[in-house]
């Protein structure tokens, strides 16, 4: 912008340039080099380049093949607005665009609704009775323009202006009424003009075009049988990436050993969207493709739901989802459908054919069902495991084997079919404890880091239409919501083979190519990153133990009811248990003594050092200042703050006879001290009257790796360096475990006071705020003690093994060992250094005591940072050998469906020879389209699966060489997402057509 702005004004004066003659400022003669009219040119054509003026007769005969372009006409002092029809223009039809013996002249004008506006033109249709051309509908479409209507068409649209609008309704969401207003601006900007209202045609002829187009793609004209004979879901877009039997997964996959059958399931979501409503108008309308997209059949489904309209739905779980509490509640009088419940695929996001139906009063499972089962029969036959996600599927799933029993339509659906139910990664936090440990992705074995919560970024796509779509009929606005739907799934399946269009798109769906390449890639980085934090964790946990902990996973992976692996029993920490073990902690401290010196030790000294060290580092608390005291309270005030005065002074005396007494050992154990004390006390320059000159909290205790180093050999006793080395480092091992101790009983006391104390309450609030303030002022000591004895190390065995263990600690180091169950994120955590380098021990378990705690309840307590841990390990793992499953999938699915449209090609022969001919050409481009996606995607992702090793899943792999026809000009292009017409034909076939034409390589 800062490079435009000095040019703003040349920019203005060109635009105003083209307002008039140009150069000369007077008309010249025609600029046809050909004219013989001999007339000056007055005439320019907006839409041409150029803007050339040419006269009346060499401007019609220039767009006999553009009739549609605006003109403009010198008036003496400006252009005003001209038509090709006031020129004189009349377009043939019926021979192509040549010209017709027997032509039939139409007095009256054709309106034409056009992306440059809406225009009145004059036709001639063909009279000479041409085969094939003789209906007046017919000419029409063959000129590319769509006729309102069959008998006597007196409107029709262009098929460029019917095209613009789909990609626009399909990308942008734009309704037909705002599309047709800005036509008639752009047709007459001053609403001077009187253009004919053709809206209601419109909308009419953009119905009928997207329900021919969606057949159109679905090769049904290729079929001798018919549009009527269109299967269940035929037209859908499907899902390249899921398992579909027989067509796109491996020979042999259903001899998979049980603990690989995960690699071929199918992973479903289910949810219900509560803002696609549509208005109870009494509209009646007839279906134009019933039940052949992604709605059920209605007329079908109307009469399930009306078996089971009086149940009512059951909760089992106590999250707060509407789903459950919404499904009894009555509807809305002026909505006779109050949103649709939808099953998709749930890794890739693609919306699946009889899966979507309408939801005339709430989220029942009586309509969830039948959508579930369709979705099973129609697209996912052949399927032998299942992983589906719901957000109440802790009560969808409780007495489902009985609901599917009573429904005819399911019989053979379930047999050896094994279903596992979830819960949305997202949803699963407002559920409780037990739904988010029977329901958790993060622990459910072969789901690999599956989310559940992709069926969201569907209703977004879907939202923008909404208001538009509730004041349409039933039948029309199943048609709009299946070719939006069908768009949805197609700019997926584009998607799978770009590299990259913006950062937008790459945000915009959670499957493309690129996202597909990213999550490998991801999904590796991840597994180096946890993977040596979790061997260095086991490596302190015996062999025996770890697998039998492994086991226990297993076992509970295939039955819920097992003992779970991821529950740490007595996990829970109550205010009462928090309160007591402070108070026998401080009754342990304030039963310290003072020591005789005759009776002390070396190692003793030592290790009474570290305790003074230790009550120095707790910072006696400064009384409060007295300034703030008013009259009314004063003296009241001045009380407080002499007894806080005289208890400071008094515990400051304590801690200063105990270091006195210490300091007579000391010379006995280190004799320069004498030389040292001298100097080491503080600077007296300072006016506080309570922090006096040498204050014992501030004081240095000079232990031997306090000291220089050059008085370290001669100032102290032989070993006694080595004493506090050893002391030090169990000190800081004991730290450690503390450390962990009080992290464990700080996350069990938030818990419980997020459970059970969170609410109005002040008093309760108060008290556990109180007492979480203490544990972070503990948690914090421990820190302390930590930090001293690590860097008292460093001074006196820099080199040490200990360095391997005892690391540097950091803030962000002091952390949980894992997430809250009711908390995102469990994927990407790192488990913190504290946790692996030591084996725990009593030390780590809350309320324990080391002489009581026994090996079990140590292990419980590690079992569970180890399973979660084991876990997070073996989803990274399974999303890289799904993945390594999706790509080869996709591939063979796209080489299926090009082999499938070259058997179309010649799959007929009852049409007349220039039909023919556009099916086989139709049938080709599409075999071409489809073979270039698979060839998009074998490019995209074969250098990232090199990159971490794996094999080359397409070695072998040839893309089919061109059909014997004219080869193009230049290379295949991927379609662009808004050319649906030349984008090919995503949809699916019937389930015979499809596997006996489908592709195995």
């Amino acid at each position: 912008l800062q490079d435009w702005l000095p040019f703003r004004e040349v920019f203005i004066q060109e635009l105003l340039r083209l307002e008039g003659l140009g150069e000369g400022d007077t008309l010249s003669s025609c600029a046809n080099p050909t004219c013989e009219s001999g007339e000056h040119g007055y005439v320019k054509c907006v839409d041409c380049t150029g803007g050339v003026l040419m006269c009346r007769a060499c401007t019609v005969k220039a767009h006999i093949s553009s009739p549609f372009h605006r003109l403009q006409r010198w008036t003496g002092s400006f252009f005003d607005k001209y038509s090709l029809r006031e020129a004189g223009l009349r377009i043939q039809l019926g021979h192509d665009g040549h010209a017709c013996p027997l032509p039939l002249k139409k007095d009256s004008s054709l309106t034409v609704v056009d992306i440059s506006g809406v225009h009145e033109i004059q036709v001639d249709y063909c009279d000479c009775a041409r085969i094939g051309s003789s209906r007046h509908f017919v000419q029409l479409l063959r000129a590319s323009l769509w006729p309102a209507t069959v008998e006597r068409p007196q409107t029709a649209i262009t098929l460029r202006a019917l095209k613009t609008f789909h990609a626009l309704t399909l990308q942008g969401k734009i309704n037909a009424y705002d599309f047709w207003c800005g036509l008639e601006r752009l047709t007459d900007g001053l609403g001077t003009q009187k253009i004919r209202y053709r809206y209601k045609e419109f909308l009419r002829a953009i119905r009928c075009f997207r329900n021919v187009r969606m057949l159109k793609r679905a090769g049904r004209c290729h079929d001798a049988a018919g549009v009527d004979a269109t299967a269940p879901g035929e037209l859908v877009v499907e899902c390249p990436l899921c398992p579909h039997p027989g067509r796109n997964m491996p020979e042999g996959w259903e001899a998979a050993p049980e603990d690989e059958k995960w690699k071929h399931a199918a992973y479903l979501a289910i949810d219900a969207n509560f803002k696609l409503k549509m208005k109870n108008r009494g509209v009646k309308d007839i279906e134009l493709s019933p039940g052949w997209g992604y709605f059920v059949k209605q007329s079908d489904y109307g009469v399930h739901v009306g078996k089971y309209a009086d149940e009512k739905e059951m909760k089992y779980c106590d999250s707060n989802h509407s789903a459950v509490d919404h499904a009894n509640t009555p509807a809305l009088k002026r909505f006779s459908i109050n949103g649709v419940g939808a099953v998709i695929c749930s890794r890739h996001c693609y919306y699946l054919r009889h899966a979507i139906g309408d939801l005339a009063k709430g989220e029942r499972y009586s309509c969830m069902d039948y959508m579930l089962l369709g979705a099973l029969k129609l697209s996912l036959p052949g399927v032998k495991k299942l992983f589906i996600s719901y957000d109440i599927a802790c009560s969808f799933s409780r007495n489902f084997a009985f609901r599917m029993a009573r429904y005819p339509q399911a019989l053979g659906v379930f047999d050896s079919l094994d279903i596992n139910w979830a819960v949305p990664k997202f949803h699963l936090v407002a559920h409780g404890p037990k739904c988010q440990e029977e329901f958790s992705y993060n622990e459910m074995f072969g789901v690999g880091r599956t989310h559940g919560e992709s069926i969201e970024s569907g209703w977004a796509d879907l939202n923008p239409v909404a208001l538009s779509t509730r004041e349409m009929g039933g039948p029309q606005r199943h048609e709009s919501l299946d070719d939006i739907l069908g768009a949805f799934n197609w700019r997926k399946t584009i998607k799978l083979g770009t590299r990259s269009r913006g950062l937008d798109n790459e945000c915009a769906d959670n499957v493309s190519g690129l996202a597909l390449k990213k999550s490998l890639k991801a999904a590796h980085l991840a597994l180096a990153t946890h993977k040596p934090k979790f061997d260095e964790m086991s490596q302190h946990i015996p062999i025996a133990l770890r697998e039998q902990w492994f086991e226990m996973m297993r076992v509970y992976d295939s039955n819920k009811k097992a003992p779970n692996p991821y529950k740490e029993p007595n996990a829970v920490t109550t205010l009462a248990d928090v309160r007591l073990e402070l108070a026998d902690e401080e009754a342990v401290e304030a039963a310290r003594g003072h020591l005789s010196p005759h009776e002390t030790t070396a190692s003793v000294f030592i290790h009474v050092g570290l305790d003074i060290e230790e009550q120095q580092q707790k910072k006696l608390p400064k009384p409060a200042e007295d300034d703030d005291a008013d009259k009314n309270d004063g003296k009241r005030k001045r009380k407080i703050l002499t007894n806080d005065v005289i208890a400071y002074k008094e515990k400051q005396n304590a801690l200063r006879r105990r270091i006195t007494s210490w300091r007579q050992i000391q010379l006995l154990y280190i004799p320069c001290i004498a030389q040292l004390l001298p100097t080491s006390a503080p600077d007296s320059s300072g006016d506080d009257t309570i922090l006096k000159v040498g204050a014992p909290e501030v004081e240095t205790l000079f232990l031997p790796s306090q000291i220089p180093p050059e008085l370290r050999g001669s100032g102290c006793v032989p070993g006694l360096v080595d004493k506090e080395r050893r002391l030090r480092l169990g000190q800081a091992q004991d730290a450690l475990h503390q450390l962990r101790r009080a992290i464990r009983i700080k996350h069990g006391m938030v818990h419980y006071k997020r459970v059970h104390v969170d609410g109005p309450g002040q008093n309760a609030n108060t008290r556990a705020r109180t007492q979480l303030q203490q544990l972070e002022e503990k948690t914090q000591r421990h820190v302390e003690r930590y930090r001293a004895a690590h860097d008292a190390l460093m001074i006196l065995d820099p080199d040490g093994n200990w360095k391997s263990q005892l690391l540097v600690l950091k803030n962000e180091d002091i952390r949980p060992a894992r997430i809250e169950r009711d908390k995102l994120g469990k994927g990407n955590f790192e488990v913190s250094w504290i946790w692996q380098t030591l084996r725990a021990d009593a030390r780590d378990i809350p309320g324990a005591v080391a002489e009581e705690a026994t090996e079990d309840e140590v292990n419980d307590s590690v079992r569970v940072d180890w399973a979660t841990s084991r876990a997070r390990i073996d989803r990274w793992v399974e999303e890289i050998e799904l993945l390594k499953e999706e790509m080869p999938r996709a591939v063979r699915f796209m080489r299926g469906r090009a082999n499938w449209w070259r058997s179309r090609a010649s799959a007929r022969s009852d049409l007349s020879t220039d039909m023919l001919a556009g099916l086989r050409a139709y049938a080709f481009r599409q075999a071409a389209h489809h073979d270039e996606l698979a060839d998009s995607y074998i490019a995209l992702w074969r250098p990232v699966l090199l990159e971490f090793g794996h094999a080359d899943l397409w070695a072998e792999d040839v893309s089919p060489s061109a059909p014997a026809a004219p080869a193009p000009d230049g290379p295949h292009r991927i379609p662009e997402e808004d050319d649906m017409s030349d984008a090919s034909s995503e949809s699916s076939q019937s389930s015979q057509s499809s596997q006996s034409s489908a592709d195995q390589s």
